[in-house]
């Protein structure tokens, strides 16, 4: 039963199947944000070709900007597609054929590929803080033959710098690391201060 059990759970987090076990409405946690993707998973693997994902769209946003970007799957098996998307602090927005899944984006239902590639379309709305976000990406191209075999996928990353608007506050332990820094300079001032007193009497009692 534990080896029946653990069969249905490989299957269940795969990006795109067709068998009645997989999700074919998508799924998070395969962007490689979290080092994780479907054929480290046993779900799709077996392809002779492994396709081409890229991420299309500005690489540079405004505070409170929304930009629009694709995902685009090209190659590998090349029938059906589906997708993953996650961001390190930015806010996406679900575009035609994707839906936000646990913060992330992902496909409700697989997509055909049409003239050898398959597209996702979505928005990225730029965080308050400035600084450069990174975008993950998972693609999967898959057979359309109902199996976890013969499929591949391939991931990709973005990186979109943000300005305008506030700036990081900064570590506590950086200001730690100051303070640090300033006091372990303090035992060298008074050994310093000390002298100069020192030889400033010894003047006085040598003028006295």
């Amino acid at each position: 039963m534990r080896s029946i059990l653990s069969s249905v759970g490989a299957v269940a987090v795969c990006l795109v199947a067709g068998s009645a076990l997989a999700n074919s409405t998508g799924i998070s946690g395969r962007s490689g944000k979290q080092g994780v993707s479907c054929t480290a998973s046993g779900c799709h693997g077996g392809g002779a070709s492994t396709p081409t994902v890229t991420l299309e769209g500005p690489t540079a946003l405004t505070a409170g900007q929304t930009g629009q970007y694709s995902l685009v799957i090209t190659g590998g098996p090349g029938v059906k597609a589906g997708m993953n998307v996650a961001t390190d602090g930015a806010t996406l927005t679900a575009g035609s054929g994707t839906k936000l899944l646990n913060g992330e984006l992902t496909h409700s239902l697989p997509k055909n590929f049409t003239s050898g590639s398959a597209r996702f379309d979505f928005s990225l709305v730029a965080p308050a803080t400035n600084g450069t976000y990174k975008v993950y990406a998972a693609g999967n191209s898959v057979n359309g033959n109902s199996e976890s075999t013969g499929d591949a996928h391939a991931n990709a990353t973005l990186d979109v710098v943000v300005t305008g608007g506030t700036d990081p506050v900064p570590d506590e332990g950086d200001d730690e690391n100051g303070c640090s820094a300033a006091t372990s300079g303090a035992p060298a001032v008074l050994i310093a201060v000390f002298a100069a007193l020192a030889a400033r009497r010894r003047r006085k009692n040598a003028q006295g």
